[in-house]
């Protein structure tokens, strides 16, 4: 560490010093949030919220829309293929783990995903 004439520390000690404290902090911060999320379970996202899926099937494409409040599928096949509007090919209502799936046809044929 050299000290400049009146005693203050050098421009590169300085440097030096606010980049290992920057790390240091940065460190702690990732350790706490490491040590505070060991305790807990993740959990996936709830609500009436579509989530969407996009899937390739024997070279055309799928779109997926999933309603966790119905509990229930719903399937666009080749989405991007033609009009802007696509009809709902088919839905699947899920009941329990391992039960059986029935593929069922859309409640209303014309219901279109935009």
């Amino acid at each position: 560490m050299s000290i400049s004439g009146n005693g203050a520390p050098s421009a590169r000690w300085t440097k030096i010093s606010t980049i290992l404290n920057f790390a240091l902090i940065v460190l702690v911060a990732f350790l706490i949030g490491r040590w505070t999320a060991s305790s807990r379970a993740v959990k996936a996202a709830a609500g009436g919220t579509p989530q969407i899926q996009l899937q390739a099937i024997r070279g055309d494409s799928s779109l997926t829309v999933y309603y966790p409040d119905l509990n229930k599928l719903f399937v666009y096949q080749t989405p991007f293929v033609g009009l802007p509007n696509w009809g709902c090919a088919y839905s699947v209502q899920l009941s329990s783990p391992g039960g059986n799936i029935d593929r069922e046809p859309c409640p209303n044929p014309g219901q279109q995903f935009q």
